[in-house]
């Protein structure tokens, strides 16, 4: 899986502070929905309370954040749990399933439909690949 930029910047977003809503700008909005996304990473999500959570509707949080990061919020959400999981495989040495629940996926089926799409393998070939010392992304 291959992050554009604003999305690798967004990333890092997650560990500063949330601000109260307020005149912090769109990008505070955006900064605000991105640490609601983090802190709630494993809990079902709908864009419209991470639209609350940056104190804008949810269509007009939805297209802000498109144009800042290139993403919609729901691209991103899944991209950090795909990221978080990839983690939770590699070194926590969870079960696929315990992952998926774990990271708010429906079931384990959707959970590996999803990593397959983004890294092009399943989950099971990810953990040989990175058992084996592959370079796997």
């Amino acid at each position: 899986m291959h992050a554009s930029p604003a999305a690798s910047l967004l990333v890092s977003l997650h560990a500063s502070s949330a601000r109260p809503c307020g005149r912090s700008g769109v990008s505070g909005a955006v900064e605000r929905g991105v640490h609601y996304i983090e802190a709630h990473l494993s809990e079902p999500l709908q864009l419209s309370a991470i639209a609350q959570a940056a104190c804008m509707s949810r269509f007009h949080f939805a297209r802000r954040f498109r144009e800042q990061t290139g993403l919609s919020p729901m691209e991103y959400l899944r991209m950090r749990r795909l990221e978080r999981a990839r983690q939770l495989l590699r070194v926590d040495g969870q079960r696929i399933g315990q992952v998926a629940s774990e990271l708010g996926f429906y079931d384990q089926s959707h959970f590996v439909r999803w990593f397959r799409r983004s890294l092009g393998c399943t989950p099971s070939a990810y953990l040989q690949d990175v058992r084996a010392g592959g370079a796997c992304p």
